[in-house]
């Protein structure tokens, strides 16, 4: 029958597709997806005002320019023509047959957690989302009963050494696609072609060498798959904790005294006074890289930036300047005041950035104080805190 023929294409809706090959093209579909969702993203957190209206997905896309909206519905509609054409072939697979009611309700649902971000509130795109994992895992582990059958090819075996060591593995084994992880590493997509690398390991490296025989190849593969999973799993996780550990124990070393063995704890006045210093020129040196001015008074700290520059941060820049405008303001109180009870906490409410064109507020921190209350649920307080960041749009760039 037609309808149960090995169809293993990108896209195509006849036939059957067996679990490797399924998992393959989906990959490939979130690989390109997630490219080309990059823009689209990289604008809706550059123009966000605060984390609370990410609880509005709807309105948020709403507000894309027009532009990017055509580009997203694009995106979102080769995504979904694609995954479905797969979904189908998968399903006719598991079920030994064409089923054409369950293929048309498993599009709906796909479809409605797709573009369902267009009018659903964000609790039935959670309940779609976990639908739509649902039965992406049934289809993934579900054994077909038309690719069941077929006679066991080692070369189609998952190589952990090529999904944990990508493009390094790729160097010792001739498989020069691997490269492309430098790239797609740098982007969300990584993890998918990761994923790849694994699907596809053993294929490549069968070819990209002789091999004597298949034993010595799979020997080869297990041999490489135990060094790639030691260094990704332990040895860099290693190599990091112990940097950070250096770089913490080189700290300690520089700020703290040598004669009687005090640290910076207030033992050591000379200690702290130097810490104190280097932290406030750190501190200052970065504010003078973003920040135009800067006026640090008892009841204000007002820092200036361009608007343009303001425009172009994503959320998370703006969060990270505002922050560090409060602790260069409670370095530079400190300073002024050692005895004061100054911190970035108690500096971020009185912290304000304004334009340097015409003085107008581009953000601050409005702390809500009900939170304070003991009455107040973990929600409550959760969603006060995320709200809290206030970023306002230039009218003047």
């Amino acid at each position: 029958m037609d309808s149960l023929r090995l169809n293993t294409k990108f896209i195509g809706f006849d036939g059957v597709i067996g679990r490797r090959d399924y998992l393959l093209n989906i990959a490939y579909i979130n690989i390109i997806a997630s490219l080309a969702a990059l823009p689209v993203t990289w604008y809706l957190f550059s123009n966000l005002e605060s984390l609370e209206k990410l609880l509005d997905i709807g309105k948020l896309y709403g507000e894309l320019p027009l532009g990017l909206m055509l580009w997203n519905i694009l995106a979102l509609a080769f995504f979904s023509f694609t995954k479905i054409s797969n979904i189908i072939r998968r399903t006719n697979d598991i079920l030994g047959k064409a089923n054409n009611v369950i293929n048309v309700i498993l599009s709906i649902l796909l479809l409605c957690g797709v573009f369902g971000i267009f009018f659903m509130p964000i609790a039935v795109l959670a309940i779609f989302a976990v639908i739509n994992t649902v039965i992406s895992l049934v289809l993934f582990f579900k054994k077909g009963k038309v690719t069941g059958k077929m006679p066991y090819d080692f070369i189609k075996d998952f190589n952990w050494g090529a999904f944990f060591g990508t493009w390094l593995w790729g160097l010792f084994n001739s498989s020069y696609k691997t490269l492309w992880m430098l790239l797609l590493g740098l982007t969300p997509a990584g993890l998918y072609y990761a994923v790849v690398c694994g699907l596809k390991g053993n294929e490549w490296a069968y070819k990209g060498k002789k091999w004597e025989s298949d034993e010595k190849f799979k020997k080869s593969q297990d041999l490489q798959t135990i060094i790639f999973v030691i260094l990704k799993v332990v040895i860099l996780p290693m190599i990091y904790v112990l940097l950070v550990i250096a770089f913490v124990l080189c700290l300690v070393f520089a700020f703290s005294g040598t004669n009687d063995g005090d640290t910076v704890s207030g033992k050591n006045p000379e200690a702290t006074v130097k810490f104190m210093n280097a932290a406030e020129k750190f501190t200052t040196f970065y504010s003078t890289i973003y920040f135009e001015k800067y006026e640090i008074s008892e009841d204000e700290n007002k820092f200036y930036v361009l608007p343009s520059d303001w425009a172009g941060y994503s959320f998370g820049d703006k969060r990270d300047l505002l922050e560090n405008a409060a602790t260069t303001s409670a370095m530079q109180k400190l300073k002024k005041n050692p005895n004061g009870h100054y911190s970035k906490m108690t500096e971020l409410p009185k912290t304000k950035i304004y334009s340097t064109k015409n003085n107008e507020l581009l953000g601050e921190f409005i702390r809500d104080k009900s939170i304070d209350s003991k009455d107040v649920d973990f929600k409550t307080a959760l969603k006060a805190a995320i709200s809290a960041y206030k970023f306002y749009k230039p009218t003047e760039k």
